[in-house]
């Protein structure tokens, strides 16, 4: 397909690069694959293709001008699994952290660990041949591939796997491009043995050292790290591993980075003795990484092991438990050499995992700086050398960048000698983009001295051209023959590993692709400083996560469309401002923010904060200036002011639907009540005897009084003086509409309450989260000066004063699920609930899932509704019908999570309301 926004978003994965392709085609079957390579081999001028996964590589693997035929998307299925056997068929587009959790039940895992787990895919891993965590004792992806389904250049399905060597020569009778390739990798017997790089990771690319084994003849290690330049994978048959009975973590610390490098040469293995246990990893992390990782949700767990004065760690974990005598020899060798400021053993499950996550997390909220600062940019951070050489060579490393003045971040796999390094640049400034050539240039040579190789994990891509600075010629040669039997003419990723025998083009150069900077550096600075968020998402594509427990992102969660998720959002939003007179890029970028649910959860899980719901806001604004909005945007935006007036109305409800679904385009609008005959006792800004003052909003005001007059009773049953604000209209329609000057106007007429309630020496209450993080973080941005922290969320009093809260009337088993907004940006708010439901006597249970559907209008509004109905069907019903949540035990913090519940035929109450009911007896 050639729809703009789909290319506009495979333009770029987690690399300094951006290159648009020509066309993107996301198949659903290997029939669909074939059909596209036959199809594009019969144009007169044949695209280049390039499979795509997940888009996590760092080198521009999946990037191209040609035909992208992105697996992710519709190729992700898990066909089979053999427990007994050991092995798993899966589709390439299956994440790998989802098919572990799959395995774990039946105590097995796919060994391969990258940190990018959660979103990277089984086919791009065999891509780049991927290790990562582990690899000392697991070693890279090809050993734990036993088939691979391919399908070749000219469309022909291969299944790739090691057969005895004459079954190998029978196969090159046949007369196609499955006898070229036999025919060619038996020949590699009489040509080696290949003097390949000693490395711990091995080389990358074409494995043909390893096609010949135990009178094997095995292409997968040729496949496996091809990067897509031999054929496109479209089923793979995986060898699985028992997980380890027991594991145990050590975490150590160190004065300086050297010191722990170091130690971790001995520890692995390559020192002048044996450690007297084998790891099974060893990962480093310097001060840089560490002061980044403390972002992470995780780091208490982490922090008593970092104490005052720490330049780097090492985690070593080793399969062993904790009382094993052979460990013990291992902490007596740490205390020998004297390096470590201190070392603790973690043997906690739950503190293993954690410890992890902040490694995990660090790497990318490395790039959480402040916008237009210099951030730690990967282009050479995959250095990988012989492990007894890491120390000296990182030493050298560091002052080639300290000789600039740059800063810098040095983080990864002490165990096989691969560290990754992330100098901190401005890639906008030219000056810091010449350093990219110029610094990649002296690692070279670095690396040259140390026998090292400047890809060591995370594959070569745009990168390859380098491959003459460490093979020689013949051999070169002998790699180009192997590309040739796959792909005689240059169809497959062109111009990256290799070109086929016969053909006289290089490479592809680094300077030869355009970078994203460039493309960026194009957009006057005042507009990058508007959009900021944009232009500081890095390609982490850690919103692409594949968790149902992970609030980011719902649109993408539910479609396994980038161009939904956060990451393609901002791609298009750049796109636009490079160019805001293109209609066509508008309309793409349109298209994708109105399946925004603008839910905020990239605000808060995304390593750098990108807020696609404000530049959700500021693109509608400018969008709409010069185009006529809907009716509905203008009736809507008065929605909070009109319910009031609608109450008056005898027999609204019916007519009011009729109206919405028939010119609005809304359905399952909820009732509107008759005006209630009582009143809340109302605020009066001359009365300083209240304590407290809840402001009204028209969702726990007026569609649900209820859940105010239980916040009411609640109050004032742990000794609070309360009263009810008015109803000051929120507007966050208008800002997720962009309707700025209307929601503008909102937050003055907030504001002006707020300075009436503290004039009169009282608290300002929010009963709704999403209202309540309105005030925290969405009016600033129309007031910089707004008091954000002025409004306290309801569990916040009751959390001071829940030993006076009376016992529950029926304790009960409740799941309790937190609004998607709170979980990303109050997750302490939660917490609360749960401390306060269980005080009273209640057995609480968390319930970790993501975005109910509703997220406000988004759930009411046609166009979205399939959408909305999914994503409750995917995230919120497996839950709600099973266990204590299937009957009355069902407990949500947010209005619209309710709502979509009774959407949804499922009572769910408010936490406010269960704690009433113990007030009912209360005399």
């Amino acid at each position: 397909m050639t729809d703009l926004g789909a290319r506009i978003v495979r333009a770029t994965d987690n690399s300094v690069h951006q290159w648009r392709p020509a066309e993107v085609a996301t198949p659903s079957t290997v029939d669909d694959v074939v059909r596209l390579v036959i199809e594009n081999n019969a144009r007169r001028e044949p695209l280049a293709v390039c499979p795509r996964g997940g888009g996590t590589s760092t080198n521009g693997q999946c990037l191209t001008d040609g035909l992208v035929i992105d697996t992710r998307q519709h190729l992700h299925h898990i066909l089979e699994i053999d427990v007994a056997g050991r092995r798993a068929v899966v589709e390439p587009g299956v994440v790998a952290g989802k098919l572990d959790e799959v395995l774990a039940p039946d105590g097995l895992f796919w060994a391969p660990h990258t940190s990018t787990r959660n979103r990277a895919t089984v086919g791009g891993m065999i891509a780049t041949d991927a290790a990562g965590k582990g690899s000392l004792l697991y070693g890279r992806t090809h050993r734990h591939v036993e088939s691979l389904d391919v399908v070749l250049a000219d469309g022909t399905v291969w299944t790739a796997r090691a057969l005895p060597i004459d079954d190998a020569r029978a196969a090159t009778d046949r007369t196609d491009a499955v006898g070229t390739i036999w025919r060619t990798l038996l020949d590699l017997a009489d040509l080696g043995p290949f003097e390949l790089p000693e490395l711990a990771r091995g080389f990358s690319g074409y494995g043909i050292s390893r096609v010949h084994h135990d009178g094997l003849v095995d292409p997968i290690p040729v496949i496996c790290g091809a990067e897509g330049t031999l054929g496109v994978v479209v089923r793979a048959t995986l060898r699985l591993t028992e997980i380890p009975k027991h594991t145990t973590l050590i975490v150590a610390a160190y004065p300086t980075i050297d010191a722990a490098l170091r130690d971790a040469v001995e520890l692995s293995g390559h020192g002048a003795e044996p450690p007297p246990l084998a790891p099974s990893a060893i990962e480093v992390s310097d001060r840089v990484t560490l002061e980044r990782g403390a972002a992470s949700p995780a780091w208490p767990r982490l922090a008593p092991h970092v104490p005052a004065g720490t330049d780097a760690i090492l985690l070593c974990e080793y399969d062993v438990p904790d009382d094993d005598p052979l460990l013990a020899a291992i902490l007596s060798q740490l205390a020998t050499t004297g390096r470590s400021s201190g070392h603790a053993l973690v043997d906690q499950a739950v503190d293993r995992a954690a410890i992890w996550k902040v490694r995990a997390d660090a790497v990318g909220l490395l790039a959480k700086v402040p916008h237009g600062a210099p951030r730690p940019t990967a282009f050479v951070e995959d250095c990988a050398v012989p492990v007894s050489e890491l120390a000296a060579f990182i030493a050298e490393f560091r002052a080639l960048l300290d000789r600039r003045g740059l800063d810098y971040a040095m983080f990864g796999h002490a165990d096989v000698g691969c560290v990754h390094v992330r100098p901190a640049l401005d890639p906008t400034s030219a000056e810091h983009e010449a350093l990219v050539a110029t610094i990649t240039s002296e690692v070279l040579e670095l690396l040259d001295r140390f026998g090292g190789l400047l890809w060591g994990e995370h594959g070569r891509g745009l990168r390859s051209a380098v491959v003459d600075n460490v093979l020689p010629a013949d051999l070169i040669d002998i790699m180009r023959t192997v590309k040739a039997a796959f792909d005689p003419l240059d169809r497959m990723n062109p111009g990256k590993m290799y070109r086929p025998t016969g053909s006289d083009l290089p490479l592809i150069g680094l300077a030869d692709v355009p970078r994203r900077a460039a493309f960026d550096r194009a957009v006057p600075v005042t507009i990058r400083t508007d959009y900021s968020h944009a232009f500081d998402c890095n390609g982490n594509g850690l919103c692409h996560h594949f968790g149902d427990s992970e609030v980011m992102c719902p649109s993408y969660k539910v479609t396994d469309d980038p161009v939904l998720a956060p990451k393609g959002r901002t791609d298009l939003i750049r796109a636009w401002l490079h160019d805001r007179q293109d209609s066509a890029t508008a309309e793409a970028l349109a298209g994708s923010l109105r399946s925004c649910l603008s839910c905020g959860a990239c605000t808060g899980h995304c390593p750098v904060h990108v807020d696609i719901p404000e530049l959700k806001s500021r693109f509608f604004e400018a969008y709409y200036a010069d185009r006529r909005r809907p009716l509905r945007d203008h009736v809507l935006s008065r929605f909070e002011s009109l319910v009031p007036l609608v109450q008056r109305l005898p027999g609204r409800n019916s007519p009011i639907a009729r109206l919405a679904a028939g010119r609005l385009g809304l359905v399952d609008l909820p009732d509107v009540p008759a005006r209630p005959a009582a009143t809340l006792p109302t605020f009066d800004p001359d009365d300083v005897d209240v304590d407290v003052v809840v402001l009204a909003d028209v969702f726990t005001s007026v569609l649900d009084r209820e859940e105010a007059v239980a916040a009411v009773a609640l109050l004032e049953a742990v000794g609070y003086s309360v009263a009810v604000s008015r109803l000051v209209p929120t507007a966050k329609f208008d800002h997720v509409k962009g309707l700025r000057r209307r929601f503008a106007r909102a937050a003055s007429a907030q504001r002006e309450l707020l300075d009436q309630i503290e004039e009169a020496g009282a608290v300002a209450v929010s009963l709704d989260p999403a209202i309540a993080l309105m005030h925290r973080h969405d009016y600033a941005k129309v007031d910089t000066t707004y008091p954000r922290h002025a409004v306290r969320p309801l569990i916040d009093l009751l959390v001071d004063r829940m030993d006076r809260l009376p016992p529950a009337a029926q304790p009960r088993s409740l799941h309790l699920f937190g609004h998607c907004t709170e979980q990303a940006l109050a997750p302490a708010w939660i917490d609360g609930w749960t401390r306060v439901l269980g005080a009273v006597g209640h057995d609480v249970q968390r319930v970790s899932t993501g975005c109910c559907g509703m997220a406000g209008i988004f759930g009411h509004e046609a166009e979205n509704a399939d959408m909305s109905h999914a994503l409750f069907d995917q995230l919120w019903r497996p839950h709600l019908d099973t266990g204590a949540a299937a009957g009355s035990g069902a407990v949500a913090t947010g209005w619209s999570c309710r709502s979509q519940g009774k959407r949804h035929d499922h009572t769910i109450v408010s936490p406010g309301a269960i704690l009433a009911e113990g007030l009912a007896g209360r005399s």
